[in-house]
């Protein structure tokens, strides 16, 4: 009868020890996870605030109605980076209701570098009215794969409220070097 008794001890204490161990390799799992997502937007928010120094050392002399900042991405294969697009009305017309967008070329979708809005969007509403000398930036995140070198594009573009009919350009693209 005794020995029973001893059987059934044995159990617990090996269900508590695989219990502890569990738990330790989930923390350490959660620790790593954490540690990598901390790292990619410290990555990101240098890309967004290198972006904006180079765009505010432009001072006035912005005469275009979209400027991005860098016109090229480099970025390392697996990580994310980002650049800003500088949307300034440069005309004595003001816009109402103006859709910005960004389109990843089919090249770089089948390597999977995407180009999109910081909240995972490919269209995203203006900040209106755009009234004459009025400006918006707009952040975009350039996220790869490990798989992803090579040269790479995407287009960045503004529609509606009248914008079709400015004689200043309403699109660019962006070169993202992926290595």
């Amino acid at each position: 009868m005794v020995k029973g008794k001893k059987g059934a001890l044995e159990l617990s204490v090996n269900t508590i020890v695989v219990i502890v161990i569990g738990v330790t390799l989930l923390t350490l799992g959660l620790v790593f996870v954490r540690g990598i997502i901390t790292k990619a937007n410290d990555l990101s928010d240098k890309a967004f605030e290198d972006a904006n120094t180079q765009l505010d050392s432009l001072g006035g002399n912005i005469n275009e109605f979209v400027t991005v900042s860098p016109e090229t991405v480099r970025v390392n294969a697996g990580d994310t980076s980002g650049f800003v697009v500088l949307i300034k009305n440069v005309e004595s017309a003001s816009y109402n209701n103006i859709m910005a967008n960004v389109k990843t070329s089919a090249d770089a979708l089948t390597n999977n570098v995407k180009c999109e809005f910081l909240d995972g969007s490919e269209t995203k509403s203006v900040k209106s009215p755009l009234g004459s000398g009025a400006q918006d930036r707009i952040k975009i995140r350039v996220k790869t794969s490990k798989s992803s070198i090579g040269s790479f594009g995407c287009e960045f573009s503004l529609s509606g409220g009248g914008i079709e009919q400015s004689t200043y350009s309403t699109r660019r693209d962006i070169e993202i070097i992926a290595k």
